[in-house]
């Protein structure tokens, strides 16, 4: 079970990374890998930390990533798994839309996963304290 939720959560960035960034994420037919309420929560060191409730919040705040970084692309470095969840390290590449300036980021995105679907992505700085979070 834990290697299919890896590669259910890996292909999930592979899809993303293949869409055009002015469509919204997640696109319609993608909302069946969704619950019907999930939840996206930002890192607590991040300047715009927030809980993102619903895919209309969650497809505000990708959009307002593709604002700032039209050509955002996020790479799994390495991914882990307990029994459901999954621990993806990523790398955020981009270049702000007005500067040209590039943006590389890495984090941990914590998946927790309900009946196979998306229920809540958390972001963490520290990737021990993601592996905690899902008793790895």
């Amino acid at each position: 079970m834990s290697q299919a939720n890896i590669d259910f959560v890996v292909d999930g960035y592979r899809r993303y990374n293949a869409r055009d960034r002015s469509q919204e994420w997640p696109p319609d037919d993608e909302l069946v890998h969704w619950t019907d309420v999930p939840e996206y929560q930002a890192a607590r060191e991040d300047p715009d930390s927030a809980t993102h409730r619903g895919i209309g919040a969650i497809r505000a705040q990708f959009a307002r990533w593709h604002e700032a970084y039209p050509d955002l692309r996020v790479e799994v470095l390495d991914a882990w798994a307990s029994d459901k969840d999954v621990v993806a390290w990523v790398q955020f590449a981009g270049h702000g839309a007005g500067s040209g300036i590039p943006i590389e980021m890495v984090l941990a995105h914590v998946y927790i996963l309900e009946d196979g679907k998306i229920a809540r992505i958390v972001e963490y700085f520290d990737r021990a304290e993601a592996l905690r979070s899902i008793g790895l």
